[in-house]
């Protein structure tokens, strides 16, 4: 009779055990739900966070379409291209007169390896684009790293367009912003840098600089 009582008595804690191993797996389950769903809403609201809290605020080579328009903005400035510039942004008349342009154009004569850095617009399919590429100088043989900052991007008409035009309150509050992050302060810093570094190895670049001050 002791050896049945003690048999049930330890059914009884295994039973028990099994409850209690299941209860405590069950909340462990039901925590990883959790924050997972916390984890993906916090993700997807990170681009539309004005404050840029986030690791980085910036998207790195995200839309193709938008990369090749930065990128044939730029080829268009280093060779004076009238026709292709005037094709790139919302308002073309900025490019009727193109003497400031031709005269850019002799000095910085190309962009290469153009990295293009975006954060959400205001609006869909909007983007507020930081562009880092090295340049070609000329008469220099180095190719510094160059920041274009702040090129808004909209779309019209099916096709993105850089928007030249003087900026409504909500995009000018968002670039605002977005110079002041510290993500954006450390592109300028990498540009700093790298300009640094390869005018103490190139006298002449060194030069080049010392003439824009």
């Amino acid at each position: 009779r002791k050896g049945i009582d003690m048999t049930r008595e330890v059914r009884s804690k295994q039973i028990k055990l099994k409850v209690l191993l299941s209860v405590i797996w069950i909340v462990f389950l039901s925590a990883l739900v959790v924050f997972g769903v916390y984890t993906f809403k916090k993700r997807k609201t990170i681009g539309q966070d004005l404050g840029f809290t986030s690791k980085y605020a910036y998207d790195t080579n995200i839309n193709q379409d938008v990369n090749a328009l930065v990128i044939t903005y730029l080829n268009a400035l280093a060779t004076a291209n009238q026709q292709t510039l005037k094709s790139c942004v919302t308002n073309p008349s900025q490019y009727d007169n193109m003497a400031t342009v031709e005269s850019r154009s002799k000095i910085i004569t190309g962009y290469n390896n153009v990295n293009v850095y975006s954060l959400p617009g205001v609006n869909e399919d909007e983007y507020l684009v930081y562009a880092v590429a090295n340049i070609s100088i000329a008469n220099i043989s180095s190719q510094p790293l160059d920041i274009v900052p702040k090129l808004y991007i909209v779309k019209r008409n099916g096709n993105y367009l850089i928007n030249n035009e003087v900026p409504e309150a909500d995009v000018a509050d968002l670039e605002s912003q977005a110079d002041a992050s510290a993500d954006i302060q450390e592109l300028y810093s990498m540009v700093k840098t790298d300009e640094e570094e390869k005018a103490a190895q190139d006298p002449a670049f060194k030069e080049f600089l010392e003439k824009l001050k």
